[in-house]
């Protein structure tokens, strides 16, 4: 029974052996290898120049993602002062005009010199003094 199982094994080993010499030769015959070396060769390198581009790209995100991050952070200290050196106007702001209304007992129309500083003016102040301070 043994030399049953490797009878019927080698005869398969056989007929696998004779469908892979009969393809090789009917690809000879039609010129196949060479067209399928071509082909590999062709589509090798277009992978590798792929590789080389998305490797490319990889690195120009690694070096921008590096260079946003301290300016995120920047834009977002900045914010934080402006909002707080708004805060504090406001604020100064508010103490004046209630000193001036105590002062005075009329009711005169709010002074524009007392409303609270527009943000845009604010911050255009604020980028000046860092100027000046440098």
């Amino acid at each position: 029974m043994v030399t049953d199982q490797k009878h019927s094994s080698d005869s398969a080993q056989f007929q696998r052996d004779q469908v892979i010499r009969r393809t090789e030769k009917t690809a000879r015959i039609f010129g196949l290898d060479k067209q399928n070396a071509e082909v590999y060769s062709t589509l090798s390198g277009e992978i590798k120049a792929l590789t080389n581009r998305l490797d490319h790209y990889c690195s120009q995100h690694k070096k921008l993602k590096k260079r946003v991050k301290p300016l995120e952070e920047r834009v977002k200290w900045l914010d934080d002062n402006v909002d707080e050196l708004f805060t504090i106007e406001y604020c100064n702001c508010s103490k004046e005009s209630i000193n001036t209304s105590s002062e005075s007992s009329s009711s005169e129309e709010f002074d524009s010199d007392h409303a609270p500083p527009e943000r845009e003016n604010l911050t255009i102040r604020r980028s000046q003094e860092g100027i000046r301070s440098e």
